[in-house]
């Protein structure tokens, strides 16, 4: 039994099918239809909802098409527009009354820090953890650190009994790797394992620093259908290479040149990391970068 109350939305009729019932955050709803743009009325809208005291009172919905806004029933003035890709979050808080539409307001500010920043930074360095700086060729793996991390202390005695000192060092971490099974003749793309890595390494060419795994360079395909990261034998044009950023604690995450947006890793399955460029608005405001330690060889 749904315990909590339903929030109304207010829907134009011509644009009804976008609101697909199939959703639990739709399913409980109460839904009015309107006809046009001239029939939008938001103060009367509000009154109809303060007149049903069995549904969500503080807020209600209106939608027309893929676009949708959250009104303030006591003050129609305080709205917040958003896209579908948003919805089901936005309205499903909003609904439990974990958040406000002033809290969405600062969201959108508090967005733009969290775009990676283009600028380069001159002389920059391939460095470790430690702050040591990696020499061209030498190798190093890419460790993918999430918050499986934290349990690492809690590994099981009898699953970790008789692992070598490198097996150790890896098991019970994910890691960087190459999805090596294609044989069309394409070129390999990264992607996360657990307990297993490849070797990587950095070569600098004209002041900048590429990665590269087995004498082949991480590029992007810039004309391609996935914002995969590729590893190719050419050096990669300026719109094709990654750019490599500094986290405050000594780690690195991706984005391409000179671009804001994050490379992210989603684990598909509970051993596979889907890894690229990931501009989903959703992402870009609830989720998290790859953050990525460099561990020597």
């Amino acid at each position: 039994m749904n315990e909590q109350k339903p929030i109304h939305y207010f829907v134009c009729s011509k644009g009804s099918d976008s609101l697909g019932l199939t959703n639990a955050t739709e399913d409980n709803t109460i839904v009015e239809y309107f006809d046009s743009e001239e029939d939008v009325d938001l103060a009367k809208f509000a009154d109809i909802v303060k007149s049903k005291p069995n549904c969500v009172q503080k807020h209600f919905i209106v939608n027309k098409g893929d676009d949708y806004c959250a009104v303030e029933t006591d003050s129609v003035k305080n709205s917040y527009v958003f896209s579908v890709r948003l919805k089901y979050r936005i309205v499903s808080t909003l609904a439990a009354g974990t958040a406000t539409i002033e809290s969405f307001i600062e969201e959108d500010k508090r967005l733009e820090n969290k775009l990676a920043k283009p600028e380069r930074q001159p002389g920059f360095k391939l460095r470790d953890a430690d702050g040591e700086i990696i020499p061209d060729g030498i190798k190093f793996a890419l460790q993918i650190l999430r918050d499986r991390e934290e349990d690492e202390n809690d590994e099981d005695e009898d699953e970790t009994e008789g692992l070598s000192k490198e097996e150790l060092l890896y098991y019970n971490k994910d890691w960087i790797g190459v999805n090596s099974f294609m044989n069309d003749g394409k070129d390999h793309f990264l992607c996360g394992n657990v307990d297993y890595h490849n070797s990587f390494e950095c070569e600098t060419i004209d002041d900048i620093v590429y990665l590269k795994h087995d004498g082949r360079y991480f590029y992007f395909d810039i004309d391609g259908e996935t914002n995969d990261i590729f590893i190719g034998k050419a050096v990669p044009a300026k719109d094709q290479r990654v750019q490599i950023h500094y986290t405050d604690d000594s780690n690195i995450c991706l984005t391409g040149w000179g671009g804001r947006i994050y490379v992210a890793c989603e684990w598909v399955k509970c051993s596979y990391g889907a890894i690229g460029l990931d501009n989903r608005e959703e992402q870009l405001r609830w989720g998290s970068p790859m953050k990525l330690r460099i561990v020597r060889l």
